[in-house]
């Protein structure tokens, strides 16, 4: 079941649908998505970066792997990141992840000031502990 907003009713309505229309929903989302991200790592990080900021599960997923990224003092659940991140957010984390590499680094995508504010949220959970 889905919960749709509707101009002709004014307000939510409930959506019946079968197992198949919802996966076919979910994958028409997914390809958008991809299309979206698709050769624009900028885009993936600013979409993240969003989300990071928010004291969400996506946000806790968007900053774990935002600040691995950025240096080696942080680390991220890769399967934690997948999980807590919608369809759309989660392709631009995989497109952010294959751009990145020899002459693509997260810093050319954000600032130290917007790593800064996401450490300031949520950089003491996502810190590396050594044993």
């Amino acid at each position: 079941m889905e919960h749709i907003q509707d101009p002709t009713y004014n307000g939510n309505v409930t959506v019946h649908c079968t197992y198949e229309e919802w996966i076919a929903r979910e994958e028409e989302q997914r390809k958008q998505a991809k299309e979206q991200f698709k050769d624009n790592p900028k885009a993936c990080a600013r979409k993240l970066y969003e989300i990071a900021t928010q004291h969400t599960s996506g946000g806790r997923a968007a900053s774990a792997l935002l600040l691995s990224l950025w240096n080696e003092k942080f680390v991220a659940n890769i399967r934690d990141v997948i999980c807590n991140l919608d369809i759309q957010n989660t392709e631009a984390a995989i497109a952010l992840l294959a751009t990145l590499g020899p002459g693509h680094h997260l810093e050319r995508y954000l600032t130290q000031e917007q790593i800064i504010e996401i450490i300031d949220v949520w950089g003491d959970m996502h810190e590396r502990r050594r044993a």
